[in-house]
């Protein structure tokens, strides 16, 4: 297989264990437990191409910030901020609360009791469907593309796990057809085994980044759990966190 096959991940160890990069068109899994620094790796993929970037946990400015303090490139990334619409979006229905709270401290207890309002108000905090401005994204992204969702977690948190996961498979077939690399990542042992398994199930390529506590040391693991077609590249590597980002150390197959 050449060059024109995959897409670089921007690591060139990393490319090295896949040996080659990511196949054109594979909807790639990253799942990270606590403390595995998935974030950085994230970033340091985003760092080169042609890539969209979708974020939850952070905004655009938080992912930026850390980004050119690693000395990355960010100028050929197009940002979607969920999180910020997100921010927004809380904040709004706060005010509305405020609001609702003080049109009825202004209301006699005889007119409070008419209308039933002794309970804490409610508010319609999803104003935005944000699964759809995620699906509508990826279904106009360009082709060969970088697509990474990071994370998976804020939808799986706000939509029903089989709403988001027939999103995910709308996503994939997209990618497919466009040729790209998509990049979701989900925290591992946090939604549910069966759920978890449909999900590597779905996906083309599953890495998995692990820590594992050896006395008074941790030492990192990142896993290629799973290659579609590509058996052979399933294997392990040791990994750190330095001033220039995530770096691989030891690759052993796994045959």
């Amino acid at each position: 297989m050449t060059d024109e096959h995959f897409i670089s991940t921007g690591i060139e160890k990393l490319d090295r264990l896949l040996e080659g990069g990511i196949p054109k068109g594979f909807t790639t899994l990253l799942l990270g437990t606590a403390g595995s620094s998935i974030e950085i790796l994230v970033k340091q993929i985003a760092a080169t191409g042609n890539v969209l970037y979708l974020t939850t946990d952070e905004t655009k400015e938080e992912v930026v910030e850390t980004m050119e303090r690693f000395g990355w490139n960010t100028q050929d990334i197009e940002f979607v901020d969920i999180s910020s619409k997100y921010y927004q979006s809380v904040l709004k229905g706060e005010n509305k609360r405020v609001s609702i709270y003080e049109q009825r401290s202004k209301l006699k207890l005889k007119e409070l009791i008419e209308i039933g309002s002794t309970g804490v108000p409610t508010t319609n905090v999803g104003e935005e469907d944000f699964l759809a401005i995620l699906s509508d994204k990826i279904k106009k992204t360009t082709s060969e593309k970088k697509i990474i969702i990071n994370s998976l977690d804020f939808f799986l948190s706000q939509y029903p796990n089989e709403e988001v996961l027939n999103t995910v498979y709308a996503m994939k077939i997209s990618n497919l057809k466009n040729r790209g690399a998509l990049f979701i990542v989900m925290s591992k042992g946090v939604h549910g085994e069966v759920f978890e398994r449909k999900m590597e199930g779905l996906a083309d390529c599953v890495l998995e980044l692990d820590v594992i506590q050896k006395g008074s040391a941790f030492e990192r693991f990142l896993s290629v759990k799973k290659m579609r077609n590509y058996a052979k590249k399933i294997g392990i590597a040791r990994y750190t966190i330095d001033d220039s980002g995530f770096v691989l150390e030891m690759i052993e197959r796994i045959m």
